[in-house]
């Protein structure tokens, strides 16, 4: 007579419905808020340096969708498109970003105005996308447990700008749209963790901010959460 195959034990079937209950793919629009700075030859810009930018009011904010490729329970490659923005809030609220003949120039009140600033900044957007191999080690999937994830992006700067505003007896602002000698290209590693609903992000550009002589060797990164 026929053998009848054995019945599948209950810890079998829990097994193969948890080994099967995720999606492919999952698609994600975030929001990234951070603060951003820059590092000269390996540390933070001298005090004295005109382009000393306060870490607290230097705002990175970046829009936009990540797709979620898993290869399998554990692993996943998150794959992103998004904008992004640079804020760097100078120290000194009254310094300037001109573009000479030569490079960019950091000066403070050029105008020489009689007047109280009250704030300083460069800011740069960027179009982006990137590819983030990640390793989640939640039992049930994404989202349950502990996920790290290391890769790299790349950005096409869209458009840049020095806004300055200052009180001389009524409320003013200055604003210049120029590309002050910066790249027009970013490229970096992004590192991002995260616990549960709760993600962390860290971007360090491996290119440098500005052109080649035409200002000084600073790399931008950026830290902050995921929305």
């Amino acid at each position: 007579e026929p053998v009848e195959p054995d019945e599948p034990t209950m810890t079998q079937v829990e097994t193969d419905v948890i080994e099967e209950n995720y999606d492919r793919i999952k698609h994600f629009f975030n929001i990234e808020l951070g603060m951003n700075n820059y590092l000269e030859n390996g540390s933070t810009p001298s005090s004295n340096a005109a382009y000393n930018v306060r870490p607290w009011g230097s705002w990175y904010v970046a829009l936009g969708w990540v797709n979620k490729f898993r290869a399998s329970q554990k692993f996943s490659i998150d794959a992103g498109l998004n904008f992004s923005w640079y804020n760097f809030k100078f120290q000194n609220d009254d310094t300037y970003v001109i573009r000479g003949d030569e490079g960019v120039e950091f000066t403070p009140n050029p105008d020489m105005l009689d007047a109280s600033f009250k704030k300083s900044k460069l800011t740069v957007a960027y179009i982006n996308a990137s590819v983030v191999p990640t390793l989640n080690l939640g039992k049930n999937g994404y989202r349950q447990g502990f996920r790290i994830g290391v890769g790299m992006y790349a950005g096409y700067r869209i458009g840049s700008y020095f806004k300055v505003k200052y009180d001389d007896g009524d409320k003013r602002k200055k604003k210049n749209h120029d590309s002050f000698y910066l790249n027009d290209f970013r490229y970096g590693v992004r590192v991002q963790t995260g616990f549960r609903g709760t993600d962390l992000f860290f971007n360090y550009d491996l290119n440098e901010l500005f052109r080649e002589g035409r200002g000084p060797e600073l790399n931008a990164f950026t830290f902050g959460i995921v929305f």
